[in-house]
């Protein structure tokens, strides 16, 4: 049987004099705290145009949703900026989400989609900043007048009025839109709707990622004192049985007789 030396060995496997050939993972504004090998794909976020991004991902939300449009928007300028990895991302894997995870009404597209490049550009394995992030973008989508894009060249041009969603949820706030508007949920307009809410949640992210990656990012909000209120006593600090920061009175009601 034919033996192998320790030096051939290091040197099929890349390692030169005993030396480990490893890398650091920078993501946005902060490094990962394993090392990986030098072969490993180095998943760097530059900065990028926020405006931009929401005119990509108008586009892009016929080939694929709000989910979709989000990610894709991000991924191939970045792909056009490095090349690889970000060249053979597997976007089309996006196109789950739409409809709130394959039309059940579930987390909105946009959310999911906004929360996938928050962590794959900071997958540190503490989990604040991510959760900083988080904390940041759906308190944003709850309680902002969406959608505010207005596209140059609207792929239907009506009116499409704002609301304030209220939740995370991709039913709740299609619900709360097509009461405000008159529209129905399979309406054109309400697609048009949900293309330009794709395209400012990509805004969004984009500009969060930008001020993480300058390392001026904002302090996790606080939570509103409608939710603080039901933390206080259904958190983990008292009863313990219900656990999220998501509003509470959009799907509770909570009548008289409650504390």
């Amino acid at each position: 049987m034919k033996t192998i030396d320790r030096r051939t060995l290091l040197t099929t496997l890349g390692i030169a004099g005993g030396a480990t050939a490893l890398g650091v993972h920078q993501g946005a504004g902060g490094a990962d705290s394993q090392p990986a090998d030098a072969s490993s794909p180095t998943w760097h976020y530059t900065p990028l145009d926020p405006q931009a991004t929401s005119d990509l991902a108008y586009q892009y939300y016929a080939d694929g949703g709000c989910m979709y449009a989000v990610v894709t928007s991000v991924i191939r300028q970045l792909a056009e900026l490095h090349g690889e990895p970000f060249r053979s991302f597997p976007c089309e894997m996006m196109r789950y989400g739409a409809g709130g995870v394959g039309e059940w009404g579930s987390l909105c597209g946009v959310v999911n989609g906004a929360m996938a490049l928050a962590g794959m550009f900071c997958s540190e394995k503490e989990k604040p900043r991510r959760e900083a992030l988080a904390s940041e973008f759906c308190q944003w989508y709850e309680s902002t007048a969406l959608p505010s894009f207005s596209p140059a060249e609207p792929l239907l041009d009506c009116p499409v009025p704002k609301a304030v969603s209220g939740s995370v949820l991709c039913h709740v706030s299609v619900a709360k839109w097509c009461q405000e508007s008159g529209c129905e949920a399979f309406s054109p307009e309400k697609k048009e709707r949900c293309r330009r809410l794709a395209a400012d949640g990509a805004k969004k992210i984009v500009e969060m990622l930008n001020a993480a990656h300058q390392g001026t990012a904002a302090p996790a909000p606080t939570l509103s004192p409608a939710v603080a209120s039901c933390v206080a006593c259904h958190g983990k600090e008292d009863m313990a049985n219900a656990n999220g920061h998501m509003s509470c009175q959009t799907c509770h009601d909570i009548d008289e007789s409650h504390p």
